[in-house]
């Protein structure tokens, strides 16, 4: 496929997941993840050229893990901004006995709060303007706090003005959001940028009281490229022409579910950016995903990834 040049705009954690049992508790494993430096990374594994933009401590062993993490998957890093004296945000992940997950966080003087009052938005909309697609979630815009989304909307109104595709992954988190209303806004102001959205029924019910089909077709009719995902992981995908229903995926029982969506929505928008059908994209997402789930982690071995 042929190589799209993509900037993300996210946080990068540090990531605790379960690797199994020790004679005092359970173990974990140290890593480093979010929903949109998951989708960077496997961006990038698909030959993409992925710059990320993010806000991070400088000089401890944790940030510095981070941009080491990021430049051995090739991630362009000259957006990313130091922030000394501060610590990357942290997460835990628990797993019931069929793979789901549970969040635990403490990110609440994550450098990230802060990237639009470090970041230059003239760098970042000259960087973005250069490529072919901006790729942000519901995270992002939870976690870059109100001045962060002004001058953010503003931004991606100017790069959907100028040709340059906005892709937004809803990934509705409560526990970041002061409320429904709060997120519902913040959501409403970007999706007018956006030539691709992706959402699910867990953030379309709780944000607007309606399935995502319904909400997606009506954005597809103000000429976005909608997937909607249900609870089979069965795809519908909406654009301006009419709407296109894929069959679910063959069933996988999972090992860790974290990061799913996340590497669905880097194989879907790399193949589609490749000019690739929405069936083959879908196919490509959902081929991804359950290699993905097969393994503990958000980001699995390069070994691990489908061929």
């Amino acid at each position: 496929m042929a190589m799209a040049r993509i900037t993300v705009l996210g946080e990068c954690m540090v990531e605790l997941s379960p690797a199994g049992a020790g004679p005092d508790g359970p173990l974990y494993q140290l890593g480093f993840a979010g929903d949109t430096f998951n989708t960077a990374v496997y961006m990038a594994r698909q030959g993409d050229a992925v710059a990320y933009c993010t806000a991070l401590g400088e000089g401890d062993p944790f940030s510095d893990g981070v941009l080491e993490a990021m430049r051995r998957e090739g991630l362009d890093t000259h957006l990313i901004r130091a922030a000394p004296g501060r610590l990357p945000g942290l997460y835990a992940i628990a797993l019931d006995e069929s793979g789901e997950r549970r969040f635990y966080y403490w990110r609440e003087r994550a450098p990230i709060r802060d990237l639009f009052s470090m970041h230059s938005a003239d760098l970042l909309l000259e960087a973005a303007k250069a490529g072919d697609l901006v790729y942000l979630s519901g995270v992002t815009l939870a976690v870059i706090g109100d001045i962060g989304r002004a001058r953010l909307k503003d931004l991606l109104a100017a790069l959907h003005a100028d040709g340059v595709a906005v892709a937004l992954d809803f990934n509705y988190r409560p526990a970041l959001w002061p409320s429904a209303e709060a997120a519902r806004e913040a959501l409403d102001g970007v999706v007018p940028s956006c030539r691709y959205i992706s959402l699910s029924g867990e953030d379309s019910r709780p944000l607007y009281g309606r399935e995502a089909d319904d909400l997606a077709a009506q954005w597809a009719a103000a000429g976005a490229e909608v997937v909607a995902r249900d609870e089979s992981h069965a795809v519908v995908v909406h654009q301006p022409s009419g709407r296109i229903a894929t069959a679910p995926p063959a069933k996988v029982k999972p090992l860790d579910t974290t990061g799913a969506g996340d590497s669905f929505n880097a194989a879907y928008l790399s193949a589609r950016l490749a000019g690739r059908s929405v069936e083959e994209a879908v196919a490509r997402g959902h081929r991804l995903a359950a290699a993905v789930v097969a393994c503990k982690g958000a980001i699995i071995p390069p070994a691990a990834m489908p061929g």
